[in-house]
């Protein structure tokens, strides 16, 4: 070992006043350690002040047993009572004489108190994090029989009522205020019928967020989405989630997102066959990355660098959208600022102030 002078570079610039002295180093320590004032406490000592919960007997216990003092409020109670003994918590003999006499019901309390939670049930607990005394319901003793809580009974989510039919037609009418389409969990909705709905969502131009998680839809049936990803540009979500869509089809529907580039959500996890294959993961990430509007991909990836690539280029399509945002209102209020002399709102509805600051 080297010695504490060789450890690292001297960066003391004063000499020594003297030499090393270790006797009469401690002695000058012990010294200002006397001399030094206490720190003030929080709440001053007062001789003959009792502060927190007055330790109980067991003649107190019994007492309260015998209903003398039933009615009374538990915090007047204890009030009035005065500590029976003083304890010093130093001396084991005076600790050990405490425990002994107190009822078992007491120490459960400071077993809580204590945080001893693994000796303890959960409402005993609680209560005695919480001032409150212990009961039949809850147990006074270690010994007591955890119960279990019967849970609420949650009514059954109801099933999905869409009309497909209905969705169809409209959607075949380019009805604008058809913009979202959830047909989640319902499998025994036909392949035709399926199949006829992405076709109609084709030709809408209103359409923003199709859901079909968990209806067993094939490859048959999913071809039409390339489809729908190539031509729609008011397709802004995409759910198809929990069906049997094979990886090769997958690595299609991202890379048909690159014609639009409209989509924003598009989510696909929980296929049957869950590994997608490196060569698929390498395509689809490829995809991920050309795509500047993609915001979230819910693909479940076994390669490492196919996650941090996606997660990646994600990030950066939201701080470049972030950025666009931030910038069309700057040049929104620069354009009120230097038109301002020339538009006449009436009555003074603007005033511009700063780029910053508008009044109405």
């Amino acid at each position: 070992m080297l010695p504490p002078s060789q450890r690292c570079k001297d960066q003391t610039t004063k000499a020594p006043t003297g030499p090393f002295k270790r006797d009469h180093l401690l002695k000058y320590l012990e010294e200002q350690a006397k001399n030094e004032k206490d720190w003030e406490d929080v709440v001053p000592f007062s001789l003959g002040t009792k502060r927190g919960k007055v330790w109980e007997g067991d003649s107190g216990r019994e007492s309260a047993d015998d209903g003398t003092t039933s009615e009374e409020h538990p915090a007047s109670r204890i009030a009035r009572m005065e500590m029976p003994i003083e304890l010093d918590l130093d001396d084991d003999d005076d600790l050990d004489e405490a425990l002994d006499g107190a009822p078992e019901r007491d120490l459960v309390d400071l077993a809580g108190i204590l945080g001893m939670h693994n000796i303890l049930n959960q409402p005993q607990y609680y209560n005695a994090l919480k001032g409150k005394q212990q009961d039949d319901s809850t147990g006074t003793t270690f010994a007591t029989i955890i119960r279990a809580y019967e849970p609420k009974e949650l009514p059954d989510e109801p099933e999905n009522d869409t009309n497909v039919d209905e969705c169809i037609k409209r959607l075949e009418e380019d009805d604008e205020d058809m913009k979202e389409i959830n047909i989640n969990n319902m499998k025994r909705i036909s392949k035709e019928q399926i199949s006829r709905l992405i076709s109609a969502a084709c030709e809408s131009n209103h359409i923003t967020k199709l859901s079909m998680a968990n209806t067993a839809i094939s490859d048959n049936e999913a071809r039409g989405l390339i489809k729908l990803l190539e031509t729609s540009t008011s397709l802004k979500a995409l759910n198809i989630e929990s069906n049997f869509i094979t990886p090769e089809l997958l690595a299609k529907l991202v890379r048909a997102t690159l014609v639009t580039k409209s989509l924003t959500d598009f989510k696909a996890e929980n296929q049957r066959q869950s590994v997608l294959g490196n060569q698929i993961e390498m395509d689809i990430t490829s995809s991920v990355e050309e795509n500047e509007s993609l915001l979230r991909v819910g693909i479940a990836f076994q390669s490492m660098e196919a996650r941090h690539r996606v997660s990646d280029a994600l990030e950066k399509n939201y701080e470049r959208g972030l950025a666009f945002t931030v910038f069309a209102i700057l040049a929104v209020f620069r354009f009120l600022m230097i038109f301002q002399p020339y538009l006449d709102f009436g009555c003074s509805y603007f005033r511009v102030e700063s780029i910053c600051s508008v009044q109405m």
